[in-house]
């Protein structure tokens, strides 16, 4: 089996490995393909007369048009809904409108939060289904169909 040497530097730090040959190239091999992806990118943009430069300011300005593509309409009722989302969650308890938050909003499994919570996952799921009636119904009496 043959040995290899490498030096990864981070920052100020750098280290030496010994590795055999088979870790080197798994290791290397992805980081090699996804060097050359972006090697080719750049030069067929290259070839067509684009810089790096102008690509970011493309991209940039292309941004920019899609959050002005929006008409007035559009905003007014996204920002209703925004309005009546904020006074549905200020309808819950504290307690509901955390586990909405971390659920909903952040994502987080009932799991992780009954682990995070110290409390039982089956209890939270209950509290989860109740907080979800209790939005629901705030939501048709508001006349948003849900």
């Amino acid at each position: 089996m043959s040995f290899r040497k490498i030096t990864i530097k981070s920052g100020n730090e750098e280290s030496t490995l010994e590795v055999t040959k088979e870790e080197y190239q798994r290791y290397y091999r992805p980081w090699w393909q996804q060097k050359k992806h972006e090697q080719r990118n750049r030069e067929a943009m290259e070839q067509n007369g684009y810089t790096e430069e102008s690509y970011e300011e493309w991209k940039e300005n292309d941004m920019r048009t899609e959050l002005f593509a929006e008409s007035m309409e559009e905003l007014a009722e996204k920002r209703m809904l925004l309005g009546v989302l904020q006074d549905a969650m200020d309808s819950l308890l504290p307690e509901e409108r955390e586990l909405a938050m971390k659920v909903f909003g952040e994502e987080i499994s009932i799991c992780e939060y009954a682990k995070t919570k110290g409390e039982n996952r089956r209890t939270l799921a209950f509290r989860k289904e109740k907080v979800l009636e209790k939005l629901r119904y705030f939501f048709r009496e508001h006349g948003i169909d849900v």
